[in-house]
């Protein structure tokens, strides 16, 4: 118990509000709303498209979300990657992230 207590407390004041959600990209794309605006951690394969320029990280069921900026994505192509980034939906528009952070797996 003061082991527990010990290796707890120096966690306490931690303040979490910046860690981003864990959120596969099948719930991405089927609850965007719930998403919105919100660090998110997903993975996926990075695939693109040349003209115009876009790239997107995908799962096995083809659940895509865009990546933004363009040059975050543009070397790691068609690699497993996981993505810390901002969630933004539009219907008009579809599913992006803002890349904070993308890195291979």
């Amino acid at each position: 118990m003061i082991l527990a207590v010990a290796l707890l407390a120096p966690l306490a004041g931690c303040d979490y509000s910046d860690a981003p959600q864990g959120a596969p990209l099948r719930a991405l794309a089927a609850q965007p709303e719930r998403y919105q605006e919100t660090l998110v951690a997903t993975s996926g394969v990075v695939r693109g498209f040349d003209d115009p320029e876009h790239y997107w990280i995908e799962d096995e069921a083809l659940n895509r979300v865009e990546l933004m900026p363009l040059t975050v994505a543009r070397d790691h192509l068609d690699q497993r990657v996981q993505v810390v980034g901002e969630f933004h939906y539009d219907p008009g528009r579809g599913r992006w992230l803002e890349v904070r952070a993308l890195s291979p797996l």
